[in-house]
Order: structure tokens, then C-alpha cells, then sequence
């Protein structure tokens, strides 16, 4: 097997952070459905509430065991968990478009006159 070319190499890194990006909205949605917080969530699973921020986040390159995990916890399967991730990643023009960032102060941005 050859050595692969450094454009390949940052291309799949590219394709694995949107993989990241996308599995953690995924994350956040049925945690949000299911109402619970990070930490419930986490704890039935067996990982922190910092890791699940990362996870959600998509700034995290987890083990496969905590993507089992987390699969599971969501009540899904492995390959319907791949598949919409796939998908997503495959095809950008089916994506749901991104809520803008929340103001770092909150919902109410205004300053109460005082």
C-alpha cells in the first residue's frame, strides 16, 4: 500500500470533521427529544457531561465503544445512525439549514435600564 498524499490525508480529516459536526446535532436532537440534560444522558451511557458537550460540539474523535454507546442510548442503530450521517455528508443539498449561534449573553440581549 502506498503512502497517502497530504491533500488526501487533510480531505478525510475534512470528511471526518463533518462526520463529528453532524453525529453530534444528531446527539443534541434525541437528547433534546428525550428530555434529558447532558449529564442524564451521559451518565447512562457512561460518559461525562464535558465529553457529551464535545461530543455535541463535534469536536471530538470518540472510540467506537462510546459511539455504540451513544447509539444505543439514542435508541438507533449503528447502521441507521452511519447511514444519516452519510447521507448528510454526501449530500450537502439536503441539509437542514444550521440555526444561527446563540448571543453569547442568552435570549435576551437587551440591558435592562438601570
Amino acid at each position: 500500500m502506498s503512502k497517502a498524499s497530504p491533500a488526501y490525508l487533510a480531505q478525510l480529516r475534512a470528511q471526518a470533521q463533518l462526520y463529528e459536526k453532524y453525529f453530534g446535532q444528531l446527539v443534541n436532537q434525541v437528547r433534546n427529544e428525550q428530555g434529558l440534560s447532558q449529564e442524564d444522558f451521559g451518565d447512562a451511557v457512561g460518559v461525562s457531561r464535558t465529553e457529551m458537550h464535545h461530543v455535541e460540539g463535534g469536536q471530538t474523535d470518540m472510540k467506537l465503544s462510546t459511539f455504540l454507546f451513544l447509539c444505543r442510548a439514542m435508541r438507533r442503530g449503528l447502521a441507521e445512525v452511519a447511514g444519516y450521517l452519510e447521507h448528510q455528508v454526501e449530500h450537502p443539498e439536503d441539509r437542514v439549514p444550521e440555526r444561527p449561534p446563540r448571543n453569547q449573553r442568552g435570549k435576551n440581549t437587551r440591558r435592562s435600564p438601570h
